[in-house]
């Protein structure tokens, strides 16, 4: 029989609506189940765990947050205040513990519209960091990268989603129209880490800038009007250069510390020391910031502060450095520099005793321009060939050796021919003819032969006119050795940064004949400062002292001007030169013989001559090349026997020779000493 297809469609759909309800039950059960688990979740963090989530909603965030403090201040050995604090209006800015980019970038636009501030150091960063913090903007672009990024098979972390909008920013030139003023306002802020303070304006803050900032301090989260501190220089901006500087708001951390600066709790914007002995001793003038304890809740509102330690000023620096008469020095040297080619002058004047620097001063000279710069610092990173001053130290490494005894040091000054070298000839004895003479004369006229002889008796070999140079290998270490015991030729250990040991030139193949010139200073170069020191050993009577120019810490008392001293410097010997006290006496009378003695070819000069005391000192002339034209270089060492005083100077790139100019300035800083810094011995 032929089966109905009307009947077998209506089969087809009465089984299908028989399914239908399997199907919903199923569905059913899925969702009751997940209803129930549902349910019993949300009993269990109700009743089990609703204690700890209401104290979560409850719950307080105890923080400090640093205040900033002044620095300590430099003092002279007088007392006087060489670098000191002074206190300036300012604008804060405390980031909260869930501060956002766009909240900050809110604050610095409406915060740019009452204040201005220095846009200089604006960074290309900056500026896209503030395009992207407007939610707009950050949107858009997202929209933009997800698009590009759509086909990628690994799916975008949000590191480098925010890459890829940064160099899209960049790439599109957006962030070029925004506004720099409150992009600078911003990336103030944002260099400030969780609770710490920096400062968004921290000088010339104007009264209209303080009134209209102040009456809307509410509309500025974190914003706040405090107390910022600017170094100041009672005695002369001269001292800047001594001591050195200090950061800003506007020049921010020095790039080469930043991350360790960073590290050790430090802004963005925070003052730090950046040179000498501001970046020297830091640590101990930073002092240490006030503690506020904030109270913050868990939407990282602020909602209390106590000050729990209102911070100590950093510790105070006292140097050995008498202030009157640095700025005497300096003007001496200022006033007496000669022109030409000249390249500066240099001048340390020290305790021989203690190693304590009572002045130095400097001058750099740009020979092509005529202009002048104070750079005392020059004094321990200049090297100079410095001439004769270092021929008492030849004469007691000759001493030392035996190749010269106190009671015979003759030997003939004559030209000096020693085969494959030029003649070498003393200024007063050009003709190079023998003339017999001994140690103290050799130095009064500073004979240059003399010297070479004795040099060449250090180095293993007796002169012989027209003979080849036969020294010892060790020739040449063996007299740097000599001198080194002085401290030439190395460091001074002094405590300031920056500090060059001078140069030492090769020995060996054709510089095997500039041991000749070493043995009157016309081959390696020292700093003014390894003069002083050098010198120093021969005023102490052997002693080899570090000079410094800090002589104490103090710290200011809570409520009261009074100091208590925490550290004193104590003298510091660096090593010894053995000499016998007749072979002393040799040296020490050469160099007054040099100050007050009557030969016709004396190098001291009538204003050595004329001073009260009498001093012992040391004259040098090198010859040297400056700007392609012949120049030299004067030196001066000089001591006053058993007084607490040693100078010495120099005055690279003259274009007159011997023409006194050492003699005038040394003389003029002697006299200055006496009057700024001790009574002359005889006055009563």
């Amino acid at each position: 029989m032929q089966r109905n297809p009307y009947l077998e469609d209506r089969d087809k759909k009465n089984n299908a609506s028989a399914n239908l309800p399997a199907r919903l039950n199923i569905l059913l059960g899925i969702a009751l189940t997940l209803m129930i688990a549902l349910i019993v979740q949300l009993a269990f963090l109700t009743i089990k765990q609703g204690a700890y989530y209401q104290s979560e909603v409850n719950r307080n965030d105890e923080t400090i947050e640093k205040g900033n403090i002044p620095r300590g201040m430099f003092y002279d050995a007088t007392g006087r205040v060489i670098v000191g604090n002074k206190a300036q209006a300012a604008v804060t800015f405390t980031r909260g513990t869930s501060v956002t980019a766009p909240a900050m970038r809110q604050t610095a636009v409406k915060l740019s519209k009452l204040m201005t501030i220095d846009t200089g150091r604006l960074s290309e960063r900056a500026k896209v960091d503030f395009y992207l913090a407007n939610q707009s903007n950050n949107e858009k672009i997202a929209k933009i990268i997800t698009k590009k990024h759509k086909n990628d098979k690994i799916a975008l972390t949000p590191e480098q989603i925010n890459t890829y909008k940064v160099s899209y920013v960049q790439r599109a030139d957006l962030a070029d129209n925004v506004n720099k003023n409150a992009a600078m306002i911003f990336q103030r802020m944002s260099g400030a880490y969780t609770l710490s303070t920096t400062f968004i304006k921290e000088s010339d803050v104007t009264n209209t800038e303080l009134a209209e900032i102040g009456e809307r301090l509410s509309e500025f989260p974190g914003i706040k009007l405090g107390t910022s501190w600017s170094r100041q220089y009672p005695e002369g901006n001269e001292f800047k250069s001594l001591v050195g500087t200090v950061t800003n708001e506007a020049t921010g951390l020095p790039e080469d510390r930043l991350h360790t600066l960073l590290a050790q709790g430090y802004s963005q914007n925070e003052p730090v020391g950046n040179s000498s002995l501001e970046k020297g001793y830091e640590s101990i003038l930073k002092g240490s910031a006030s503690q506020t304890l904030v109270t913050t809740g868990s939407s990282g509102q602020i909602k209390s502060s106590q000050i729990k330690y209102n911070g100590q000023a950093g510790d105070n620096v006292k140097l050995t450095i008498n202030a009157r008469f640095q700025s005497a020095v300096q003007k001496i040297l200022e006033d007496n520099l000669p022109g030409g080619d000249v390249e500066g002058a240099y001048a340390t004047v020290i305790n021989p005793y203690t190693g304590g620097i009572y002045a130095m001063a400097g001058v750099d000279r740009n020979h092509a321009t005529g202009q002048e710069t104070a750079n005392p610092l020059g004094n321990i990173n200049h090297a100079i060939v410095m001439g004769s001053v270092i021929k008492p130290a030849v004469l007691a490494t000759g001493f030392q050796r035996g190749v010269i005894s106190q009671n015979n040091t003759v030997l003939n000054d004559q030209a000096i021919k020693i085969q494959g070298t030029p003649p070498i000839t003393s200024y007063w004895n050009q003709a190079g003819t023998p003339i017999p003479i001994d140690a103290g004369l050799a130095l009064e006229r500073s004979s240059n032969t003399y010297f070479v002889q004795l040099g060449m008796k250090i180095g293993g070999q007796t002169y012989s006119p027209g003979a080849p140079l036969g020294l010892r290998s060790d020739a040449f270490q063996t007299l740097r050795n000599g001198l080194g015991q002085f401290g030439l030729g190395t460091k001074t250990g002094i405590d300031i940064d920056g500090e060059t040991a001078g140069y030492r030139g090769p020995t060996t193949g054709e510089a095997q004949g500039k041991y000749l010139y070493e043995t009157f200073g016309q081959y390696d170069s020292y700093t003014t400062l390894q003069l002083a020191r050098y010198v120093s050993v021969i005023a102490n009577g052997g002693y080899l002292v570090a000079p410094h120019i800090v002589g104490s810490v103090t710290q200011g008392q809570p409520n009261s001007d009074k100091q208590s001293t925490v550290w004193t410097a104590t003298p510091k010997v660096q090593g010894q030169v053995k000499l016998d006290a007749g072979e002393w006496d040799t040296i020490e009378n050469g160099m007054n013989r040099v100050a007050n003695g009557s030969d016709a070819w004396n190098t001291g000069g009538a204003d050595m001559h004329k001073l009260v005391p009498k001093v012992h000192a040391k004259t040098g002339t090198a010859e040297t090349v400056t700007n392609g034209n012949q120049t030299y270089t004067e030196s001066m060492v000089a001591y006053t026997p058993g007084q607490p005083f040693a100078i010495a100077m120099a005055i690279p790139g003259m274009n007159n020779y011997l023409d006194g100019t050492n003699g005038k300035i040394s003389a003029k800083i002697i006299d200055a000493y006496w009057q700024y810094v001790e009574a002359k011995p005889d006055a009563k």
